[in-house]
């Protein structure tokens, strides 16, 4: 059976990676993140979609894959071609302006709101009672 699922910018892929493939259970220090396609008999991820050929991604999907693409926003493949391309001489800047893939991600602050320092408090209050 194949399932299909809408990943989010910045760690949305965590997620994925944490929870979904570790059956939304905490996994067991002895277990890799693969045992579960493996020993629990589902398939890994693989790339799908029209872009795969501009990209040169194929197989099988890899955790520091999904890391780089949707968590940092550059090639999948990021962290090896940056060590190729310092490799021949490029420095570190121009080497992640070649795995870049469009803009950085927006980020956002919360900052200390006063819901949030409330419900610090809070925490903190009942956790010192109790």
């Amino acid at each position: 059976m194949m399932t299909v699922h809408i990943l989010s910018a910045g760690d949305g892929y965590a997620y994925y990676t944490n929870e979904v493939a570790t059956g939304d259970a905490k996994r067991e220090s002895c277990r890799e993140l693969g045992d579960y396609y493996t020993a629990d008999g589902n398939p890994p991820g693989e790339w799908v979609g029209s872009g795969l050929t501009a990209l040169g991604v194929s197989g099988a999907v890899t955790e520091e894959q999904m890391k780089a693409l949707y968590g940092e926003g550059l090639h999948p493949d990021a962290e090896v071609m940056m060590i190729a391309a310092q490799a021949q001489g490029k420095t570190a800047a121009e080497a992640h302006a070649a795995v870049k893939l469009g803009r950085s991600y927006y980020g956002y602050s919360t900052g200390g709101t006063d819901l949030s320092v409330k419900i610090q408090t809070g925490y903190s209050d009942f956790t010192r009672m109790n």
